[in-house]
């Protein structure tokens, strides 16, 4: 019950902490802070502190709720990209007046990807050595995922992978996406973009272009080409908001 939310100090209400919710910690984690930070931000962009205080606490049970049904995912290597967005679901479930995601879309990319800001500084793509430490870095990542899509079928399961050296083009795939899985089957696909945009975000911070020619929720898998953003083939495509606010990229001559 709601009640047990609560614990009673001097006839006050205090909200329970994070370590009080009530998940199953044997088979899922707890949202980071950084996406506590950001939806509690955004619940006071758009509200009086006492009504975001109250919005809140609705939030936190909302993420539990969805939490019951979730598939165990907590021994993953890799978590925040699984979480983190469950809590940005239960934020557009409970708040009564939904923002375009366009207004919170830099709010979500600082909370997910922020790290790139500062990466952004060192890196650049276009440089051969930074490109092969890149290929090699999504390379690893791929192979964790793909290690553990054996033991754990409700994660990312991966596709192809495949590194032009010479051309410095990074090209990989997943065919399935826990994110793209929870949002279709709680009917929040208009919700999705606002966390698949952020990569787009993250890779023009490496001075680098996503290519995406569709993804998970919109067709068979999501798919990447990352190049520096001076290479000749960023200036064949186009990027594209969708009606549901995902961006894609389009080619400009028409063809697939």
């Amino acid at each position: 019950m709601i009640a047990n939310w609560y614990l009673i100090k001097s006839g006050k209400k205090e909200v329970m902490k994070e370590k009080d919710l009530p998940i199953d910690r044997d088979k899922h984690k707890i949202y980071t802070k950084n996406a506590k930070k950001c939806v509690q931000g955004l619940l006071r962009r758009f509200n009086d502190e006492k009504t975001a205080a109250k919005l809140w606490e609705k939030i936190q049970l909302q993420y539990c709720e969805y939490l019951k049904e979730e598939p165990a995912l907590k021994d993953l290597k890799i978590t925040d990209s699984i979480y983190d967005p469950i809590l940005i679901f239960a934020f557009y479930a409970v708040i009564p007046d939904k923002p375009p995601i366009e207004e919170i879309q830099q709010d979500v990319y600082d909370c997910f990807m922020g790290g790139f800001d500062m990466l952004g500084k060192i890196f650049d793509l276009n440089r051969k050595i930074d490109n092969r430490l890149a290929a090699g870095i999504f390379k690893k990542t791929s192979d964790i995922r793909e290690e553990e899509s054996g033991k754990f079928p409700a994660s990312f399961r991966m596709g192809a992978y495949e590194y032009d050296e010479e051309k410095g083009i990074i090209r990989y795939s997943f065919s399935q996406c826990p994110n793209a899985e929870f949002a279709k089957r709680h009917h929040m696909e208009n919700v999705l973009p606002v966390m698949c945009n952020c990569d787009h975000m993250a890779m023009a911070k490496l001075h680098a272009v996503l290519i995406r020619e569709g993804t998970c929720c919109t067709g068979e898998c999501c798919d990447y080409c990352i190049v520096g953003d001076r290479d000749p083939i960023v200036k064949e495509y186009e990027l594209v908001k969708k009606d549901n606010g995902l961006w894609v990229s389009v080619r400009k001559d028409g063809n697939m």
